[in-house]
């Protein structure tokens, strides 16, 4: 507030004999002598044209509201100058007081699509399809894991247990596990597809850089270890194996009968192919590094 404005309301608002108040008074006793004394009737008169004033003194503070917003203020600046408030109850203040007016905001820039975004004009209708279809088929197994208990042991539909579901079971949860795997491998699918659209070459191009391989080698190697070893006959500690009656974890070795060895050297076979993929990938870092390390000596 200014020198003068604070001055002008120290003069008018704050003085012990309020003249703006006499003046009501006057008005009210309609003639009567200055040192008559105030009479009841007279306060009740003067209270009269209370209104009058608070809509002339409206008025004005609509017009000094307008002329500061007109003048390039803000809602947020005027709010903060007057009485610290926020944009919205500034606004609503000024409603209030009979205020109609409205102030386009500032002009802001055309929005342009950012380079580090995609469009729809990037993606294949194809792959959007895919990841809708994989998303409803993810609400449609979360909504049935939800509204499944078990009754006896087995699983049948009824009122969500959530909190129990670790002490109940969890034959349902490989189904959303895998729903949700699915959702993520199509949303994936589409977004990579998308930027080729947009910069043909670019998926090529990233894989030249080891951290992206090596990224999407650790990210397939732990979605492999959830999925495939789990439905597999796989010794699972460095124990020796034997051959014997049962297929079962012993206390200094694993037994692992007759009718299932064929299965589980197919199984050891399988998981070193895939292993052996994989190190062969993070081979090839190795030798790159060791490559440009040389290069620095």
């Amino acid at each position: 507030m200014s020198d003068s404005v604070r001055a002008l309301a120290t003069r008018y608002f704050r003085q012990r004999e309020n003249p703006f108040l006499s003046e009501l008074v006057h008005a009210a006793r309609s003639g009567r002598h200055p040192g008559e004394d105030l009479s009841a009737e007279d306060a009740a008169g003067a209270l009269h044209l209370v209104p009058d004033v608070r809509q002339d003194l409206d008025r004005a503070e609509v017009t000094l509201i307008e002329a500061v917003l007109d003048r390039g203020w803000t809602w947020e600046q005027l709010g903060a100058e007057y009485g610290n408030r926020s944009k919205q109850a500034m606004q609503q203040h000024y409603r209030r007081r009979g205020g109609k007016r409205s102030w386009p905001g500032k002009e802001r820039p055309p929005r342009t699509e950012s380079p580090h975004r995609l469009t729809d004009e990037d993606l294949d209708p194809a792959e959007v399809a895919k990841v809708r279809e994989a998303i409803s088929a993810l609400l449609a197994t979360a909504h049935d894991v939800a509204e499944t208990h078990t009754v006896d042991g087995a699983w049948t539909p009824g009122e969500p247990v959530l909190e129990e579901i670790s002490a109940i079971g969890l034959d349902p949860l490989p189904r959303l596990e895998v729903a949700c795997r699915a959702a993520a491998k199509a949303i994936e699918d589409m977004v990579v597809a998308g930027w080729e659209r947009r910069d043909p070459g670019c998926e090529q191009r990233c894989r030249r850089s080891w951290t992206v391989r090596l990224d999407d080698e650790m990210r397939d190697m732990a979605s492999w270890l959830d999925r495939e070893p789990q439905g597999r006959l796989l010794p699972r500690v460095d124990r020796p194996l034997t051959v014997g009656t049962t297929t079962a974890e012993r206390e200094d070795h694993l037994e692992v009968a007759a009718e299932d060895v064929e299965q589980m050297r197919e199984s050891i076979s399988l998981t070193l192919a895939r292993l052996e993929a994989h190190r062969a990938v993070f081979d090839q870092v190795i030798e790159e590094l060791r490559r440009r390390q040389a290069e620095l000596s």
